[in-house]
């Protein structure tokens, strides 16, 4: 049988858990959104064939949306932290959300022992919402620098 601080973290554990699971999810259609978009603005699928200084004015636009991606994410994290009593205010929340994104534990705020592991899933939602960005990055600049004559 579990006592009553064990049941608490282990309640706090599945709350971080699915907002973990919701705001990855959030941010995959952010994405999904974000590449249907620059096919329908941009033709992106024919990027390769694009003035350089168009192209690069393409991946600047998708990095600045990207930009806005990341920050929607931490301010999900921010508000379920609010949301759910781990920190008090939401201000708070967002700043330990981004403290916590693409560094673990390296935070000057504090939370309750009871959710103590909002960081590490804070911290693991950063490295595929991260990692998903730069791959798409990465697939833009392949397709730019594929086929292009003279440089």
């Amino acid at each position: 049988m579990l006592s009553a601080p064990e049941t608490l973290v282990l309640e706090s554990f599945g709350l971080c858990v699915l907002a973990f699971v919701a705001i990855v999810a959030l941010h995959l259609v952010g994405l999904h959104v974000s590449i249907r978009l620059f096919h329908m603005k941009f033709n992106v699928g024919n990027i390769h064939s694009l003035p350089q200084h168009r192209a690069m004015i393409v991946i600047l636009a998708a990095m600045m949306l990207l930009f806005g991606l990341h920050m929607m994410t931490n301010f999900a994290w921010g508000l379920f932290m609010h949301a759910a009593g781990a920190l008090p205010t939401y201000r708070e929340g967002v700043y330990y959300s981004l403290e916590n994104y693409t560094a673990l534990g390296l935070t000057r705020v504090d939370v309750d022992d009871r959710w103590r592991m909002l960081a590490p899933m804070i911290s693991m939602s950063g490295v595929f919402c991260l990692s998903w960005s730069t791959a798409l990055l990465v697939s833009f600049f392949g397709q730019i620098y594929r086929i292009r004559p003279n440089g």
